[in-house]
């Protein structure tokens, strides 16, 4: 089972992992789209000059200053993702659901002796609201394909005439770019090729597929995770008119990929390349707000947030599974330490608030994901990724987003709740052949209602996101895999004032 012929090189293809990894991942890291409580969800996340809500506390902390009394809240979620994939002309559809806690959070107030001028209170929050959910899953095939991985391998072994010693070395001490050779190398999909007299020659291979021979393709990624923020926060009313306030944000990092890429060849043998990466750390990063009522209809605000300075271990295991006339399997896992910044965020908001029986609101915010960095790599963060930072630097620009909200009560205990999210793509091109990409704005359609009864509150909401992707893959035939995510939450909040 042989075949000389190399169709794709993997030399070019390799050093590119890292990259394309690295500025998707950016994006996953700086691209929050918030879910706290239900009322919040319900209203688009519009609560920029609101406040009152402890979503308010991730958006605009100033929102802290509104409350009047003591509060709990928590919120659990269930989830449900539906993922489209389009590979030529085939489509594949995946789901997945999850039961999740959105959020929990209480807020304490401590009334000045003067409650209508000067400092009236001072409020202070503790909790977490959910920033991003990376539940995803979604696969695609693709048969008879006259392109094997297999190929790409043993071309970029060839190329780097990479010796056998060096492949027998255990694989802690190979280079990372070299795994994929050194996998083939162990689990007999590669041999070195021989001579006339059947001498080996060092640094020469071929895989173990027959000339002409078709592969069947299937890749399977499973994405799980997410993002927390666990948030201290602090604000000031100042005569019932303009309201100060400050969140202290540590954000906790769980992300997790698992990807499958499966060939089945002829005579009933296959092989299955495993790549996983799992990204933990935390971030850290400042909120200011304020809030200011000219007149009891009218509330304007404005907030910003710093860049989120993140920590974070990366632990990358490749693996191959060769499944022949016997089984074979190897693997081995990278671990990277490195610092990366999200972008800075403005946020400018007003809301009208109509004889407290309908509300208004609107929110816009402002980003520039081409600051986006990374830092401080390896061991002793020596590592500038000067291979990573231009490119982030030449695929993103800034965005606006905006978020619009409303709130009627048919009656003083019922409320009926709506809302609308643009998030606009911050990507300057349409889909690229060197990493995953945003192919279009995205946007989130939100409804729900609201029941008040004395101090007790329950709040219901159901929120459906929609985002566009072109997938990049290193794999022959799957370069560019169109992707459509439509997430749909429902989201309930149980409160307590006292």
């Amino acid at each position: 089972m042989k075949r000389i012929l190399i169709i794709f090189i993997l030399a070019v293809l390799t050093p590119a992992i890292a990259i394309s990894q690295g500025v998707i991942d950016a994006y996953r890291l700086s691209s929050h789209k918030i879910n706290g409580t239900a009322r919040a969800a319900a209203m688009g996340n519009a609560f920029g000059a609101l406040g009152g809500d402890f979503t308010s506390l991730s958006i605009n902390p100033a929102g802290i200053a509104v409350y009047r009394s003591n509060e709990f809240v928590f919120t659990p979620t269930y989830n449900f993702n539906e993922s489209k994939a389009m590979l030529g002309n085939s489509l594949f559809s995946d789901d997945n659901s999850q039961l999740k806690l959105n959020n929990i959070g209480f807020v304490g107030t401590y009334t000045s002796n003067n409650k209508q001028s000067g400092i009236v209170s001072f409020n202070f929050g503790i909790g977490y609201n959910n920033v991003l959910n990376y539940d995803h899953d979604f696969s695609a095939d693709y048969n008879s394909s006259s392109a094997s991985f297999l190929d790409g391998i043993v071309g970029y072994a060839n190329s780097e005439g990479l010796l056998n010693g060096y492949l027998n070395r255990d694989i802690r001490d190979v280079w990372f770019v070299d795994w994929p050779a050194k996998l083939a190398w162990e689990t007999f999909l590669m041999d070195a090729v021989t001579d006339e007299q059947n001498n080996i020659i060092d640094g020469q291979y071929v895989s173990l597929l027959y000339e002409n021979e078709l592969v069947d393709q299937k890749k399977v990624i499973d994405q799980r995770g997410g993002i927390h923020e666990f948030v201290l926060s602090g604000g000031l009313n100042i005569d019932h008119k303009l309201y100060l306030g400050a969140t202290f944000g540590i954000q906790d990092v769980n992300i997790k990929q698992l990807t499958a890429y499966t060939e089945y060849l002829e005579g009933n043998n296959s092989f299955t390349y495993y790549d996983d990466l799992y990204i933990d750390g935390e971030g850290y990063n400042l909120k200011l707000g304020l809030i200011f009522r000219p007149v009891n209809a009218l509330r304007l605000g404005i907030a910003y947030h710093t860049p989120t300075y993140y920590f974070l271990k990366e632990e990358n295991t490749l693996a191959m599974q060769a499944r022949l006339q016997e089984d074979y399997y190897d693997e081995g896992t990278n671990l990277y330490d490195y610092d990366f910044r999200s972008p800075a965020k403005l946020i400018l908001s007003g809301a009208l608030v109509l004889n407290k029986q309908a509300i208004i609101s609107v929110d816009a915010e402002y980003q520039d994901y081409s600051n986006m960095k990374f830092k401080n790599g390896g061991v002793d963060g020596e590592d500038d990724f000067n291979d990573i930072n231009p490119d982030i630097n030449g695929a993103y620009e800034s965005v606006v987003n905006l978020k619009l909200g409303g709130e009627f009560k048919l009656a003083p205990q019922f409320a009926l709740r709506a809302g609308y999210e643009y998030y606009g793509n911050p990507f300057k091109a349409g889909p690229s052949s060197e990493f995953t990409v945003l192919t279009d704005d995205s946007s989130v359609l939100s409804g729900g209602f609201g029941y008040t009864s004395g101090k007790f509150f329950a709040d219901f909401a159901v929120r459906q996101s929609t985002e566009k992707y072109s997938v990049y893959n290193i794999q022959p035939n799957m370069a560019a895999i169109g992707l459509e995510n439509i997430n749909t939450s429902a989201l309930f909040t149980l409160g307590f004032r006292f």
